[in-house]
């Protein structure tokens, strides 16, 4: 059994509703991990006969080569700041931030005043 969290990066997006929901999200971390363990530094890591990389570093590394070989892609454009200003409109509309239900902004308070048996419990 592993320790520690489940959402490997999902973060809200791994809801655990029930004990099949947990389930789901467990077995969605055990087959990352077990892809990570395909990776060609991890498997050069393990042939070498060395201690394997963490799961999360080598979340971390792909995140970076992803993001490194976008940026190449992106300085291949006639005019990158353009190409840049086109995605950043793009991300805008697909990715729309959502008003917290946590936060008591605009909702009603209702009595904040201190009930009865506060005021009891204070004065004795």
């Amino acid at each position: 059994m592993r320790t520690g969290s489940f959402n490997e990066g999902w973060g809200r997006e791994a809801k655990q509703l029930d004990e099949e929901g947990s389930n789901r999200g467990l077995i969605l971390s055990l087959l990352f991990d077990h892809c990570l363990l395909l990776h060609p530094e991890q498997i050069a890591r393990i042939e070498s006969k060395l201690p394997a990389y963490t799961i999360g570093s080598l979340q971390r590394k792909s995140q970076m080569d992803v993001l490194l070989e976008f940026i190449t892609s992106l300085l291949e454009f006639p005019d990158p700041g353009d190409k840049l200003k086109e995605l950043g409109e793009l991300i805008k509309d697909v990715f729309q931030l959502m008003p917290s239900g946590k936060h008591m902004i605009g909702r009603d308070l209702g009595r904040l005043g201190p009930t009865p048996s506060l005021k009891y419990c204070s004065a004795g």
